[in-house]
């Protein structure tokens, strides 16, 4: 005894050397008198876990540092927490609320509680990226054909590299924003219309695996969502092409659909493809190879889910920025006039960031390193059809309109157009029931719909005002519309 003794007060002595604290907890463990190993070195890291998250077998304490200290009773697993009573004890312990986090919205009086790890913070409060394990984790990258990384881009300004050297983001390979694997648990109380959702980086009892990880039926770490609005790549001049109003038969010219920045060939700003149908962005974004597709419908429902987590609100433009949507012109609806180039974000690199100044060609927001995720124009949303306003989803490739063959039923929308003020209870992402809010109350995003087939549209246009918005739905066009303002997304 005296023996074991002696090694947890040198392994304790040997963590006072280092400038961290564990988290104190004053229960016990069944684990209580694990025996540690000398810890062997330190290695300065750059991560946001929560304090004594195990990471590839070591020890992270949450200030930057590693402990490369192995248990020789192997008690402890990947995803448990190393516990000190405070006084050189330590024992391995399950995560509790150490490594989940999330938000309730009371529906009936419009107001947020967060949960987990951020409890003991007000619904108002920005929070630390240090405490938002997940969002930390998104970063802009190119993106070969074959869904691999070619580089990473610096996390300050995607003008660079993660070297500090000058990045090329006008091609061959796509900018796009890496989305790390979550799970997330889902409840509504129909008693007191409370809706929680909960968010970890491990797989914990009661969560599941978010479905965008769910791709074509096989289980993905990664999922991946163009940085900016799809251009299209024409190979019969190749050159992307910077005209809205360009109608062609993407398809059918083998062209292809990017996610890039810059300038053309030419020495015109790159801007987004639009005026062509949903079928003809899927066509075009298939051309890049396997994988390839618009963004679809689970992914933008686990953007939306941590901006939620994130904000603790709907009201993204309160939160974020009002974007591109003050336009009170249209100056032609070209590009370069109505429409704005990609790139805009640049400077922010993974920021969260906004620039609206009202009727700007130089007004942007962006999420998380993603450039307009609303605002400037709409973007199709694939995988996702609806008839007569039942909802059918999948995310399985291919995907087809008008039909619900292969796809899934998750709910009803609503039947009138307005402000949406409830959602549907589905774990299946954010969508309306009903109307009767505000632009300021309940979801604050504006909500279209129609009978018959219908495709769905994200996010609003630049003329929208405080219509627009993360969670801005429009479900009142069918599969052979097309307009000057739809545009798509690029995601793998």
């Amino acid at each position: 005894m005296k023996i074991f003794k002696s090694i947890l007060i040198s392994f304790f002595c040997i963590l006072l050397l280092t400038p961290f604290n564990l988290e104190a907890q004053s229960s016990w463990s069944s684990q209580r008198g694990t025996k540690f190993k000398t810890v062997l070195d330190t290695i300065s890291v750059d991560k946001s876990l929560g304090k004594g998250y195990v990471y590839d077998s070591q020890y992270w304490l949450g200030t930057g540092t590693y402990l490369k200290a192995v248990p020789i009773a192997k008690t402890g697993t990947a995803g448990q927490i190393l516990y000190t009573n405070g006084a050189g004890d330590y024992y391995w312990g399950d995560p509790a609320n150490a490594t989940w986090y999330g938000v309730s919205w009371d529906e009936k009086n419009d107001t947020y509680t967060r949960l987990g790890s951020l409890k003991d913070s007000l619904a108002s409060a920005t929070i630390p990226s240090a405490y938002l394990p997940i969002q930390s984790l998104m970063r802009r990258c190119l993106l070969k054909n074959d869904g691999t990384v070619y580089k990473y881009l610096r996390s300050d300004n995607s003008n660079y590299y993660e070297d500090g050297s000058v990045s090329t983001l006008n091609g061959p390979y796509q900018v796009m924003v890496q989305i790390p694997k979550f799970y997330y648990a889902f409840h509504f109380d129909g008693v007191d219309s409370i809706f929680t959702w909960k968010i970890s980086l491990d797989s914990l009892a009661g969560f599941q695996r978010h479905p965008a990880f769910i791709k074509n039926g096989e289980y993905v770490d990664y999922r991946y969502i163009g940085a900016y609005e799809a251009s299209l790549w024409d190979v019969s001049i190749s050159d992307y092409v910077d005209s809205a109003n360009v109608i062609n038969a993407l398809y059918a010219a083998g062209d292809t659909l990017s996610s890039v920045a810059g300038t053309t060939g030419t020495g015109r700003y790159i801007y987004p493809k639009t005026n062509e149908y949903r079928s003809a962005f899927r066509a075009a974004a298939n051309i890049r190879g396997s994988g390839w597709r618009v963004q679809d419908y689970d992914l933008i429902s686990a953007v939306q889910l941590l901006y939620l987590v994130e904000y603790a609100s709907f009201n993204s433009q309160a939160e974020i920025g009002n974007g591109r949507t003050g336009f009170t012109t249209v100056n032609g609806w070209v590009a370069g006039g109505y429409i704005g180039r990609c790139g805009l974000s640049n400077s922010y690199g993974n920021g969260t960031a906004n620039h609206s100044t009202g009727d700007s060609t130089a007004d942007f927001m962006s999420y998380r390193g993603i450039e307009n995720f609303y605002g400037d124009i709409w973007g199709f949303v694939d995988g996702i059809n609806i008839n007569d306003h039942i909802v059918y989803i999948s995310n399985t490739q291919p995907f087809s309109d008008n039909t619900n063959v292969g796809y899934s039923q998750i709910g009803i929308l609503g039947l009138t157009n307005g402000y949406q003020k409830y959602l549907i209870n589905t774990m299946y992402g954010f969508l309306p029931d009903s109307v009767g809010a505000s632009s300021s109350t309940y979801i604050t995003d504006y909500y279209y719909q129609n009978s018959g087939w219908r495709v769905v549209l994200l996010g609003g246009s630049a003329d929208y005002g405080v219509k627009a918005g993360a969670f801005y739905v429009n479900a009142g066009n069918g599969s052979a519309s097309r307009d000057v303002r739809v545009g798509g997304r690029l995601c793998f």
